[in-house]
C-alpha cells in the first residue's frame, strides 16, 4: 500500500460496517495496515461524514458511542493523518467544482488533498473524483 494515499469516507464505513460482507473484507484489510505500522490520510470532513453514516444511513448501523470510539482513536493515533480544511481550502473547492464540475463536498476533500501534495485517493467514487485533475483514483472494489 503506497503510504500517500487518502481514504475517502467510503472506505472507512466499509471497514466497519457489515452491509457488504466482500467490501467489509476489503476495507478492513486495508485499514488494518494502518493499524498496524502504516500510514492513513484522511480529511476532518471524511471523518464527520463516517459518524453520520455508520449511526444512520447503513443497513446496519452502528451505535454512536462505538463511531466516537473509532472517530477519538483515528484523532489520536499517530498511523492517521487527518487533514483539515481553511478558508483558502474552501475557496479553492469552490474553483473545483466550477470548472471540473465535481459536486462541493467532493471538492472540499479534493481541495484539502492538493494543499497536503496528496494525489491519490482510495474511494469508490470513481466518477466524481476522476474529474480532478492529475488525480489517482484507486477503487479497490473494482472487479478485474
Amino acid at each position: 500500500m503506497n503510504d500517500e494515499q487518502l481514504f475517502d469516507t467510503n472506505i472507512l464505513v466499509h471497514a466497519y460496517t457489515l452491509s457488504d460482507t466482500r467490501k467489509h473484507r476489503i476495507a478492513e484489510e486495508l485499514v488494518g495496515q494502518v493499524w498496524t505500522g502504516g500510514l492513513g490520510f484522511t480529511c476532518l470532513h471524511n471523518l464527520c461524514e463516517f459518524v453520520v453514516v455508520v449511526t444512520r444511513k447503513v443497513v446496519h448501523p452502528i451505535p454512536l458511542k462505538d463511531a466516537e470510539v473509532i472517530l477519538v482513536d483515528i484523532l489520536r493515533s499517530t498511523h492517521w493523518k487527518v487533514i483539515d480544511h481553511g478558508r483558502e481550502t474552501v475557496k479553492k473547492a469552490i474553483e473545483l467544482g466550477k470548472f471540473h464540475k465535481v459536486p462541493f463536498w467532493d471538492a472540499l476533500i479534493a481541495a484539502c488533498m492538493l494543499e497536503n501534495n496528496l494525489t491519490t485517493i482510495l474511494t469508490e467514487n470513481e466518477r466524481d473524483f476522476k474529474r480532478v485533475p492529475n488525480f489517482v483514483i484507486v477503487n479497490p472494489f473494482k472487479k478485474s
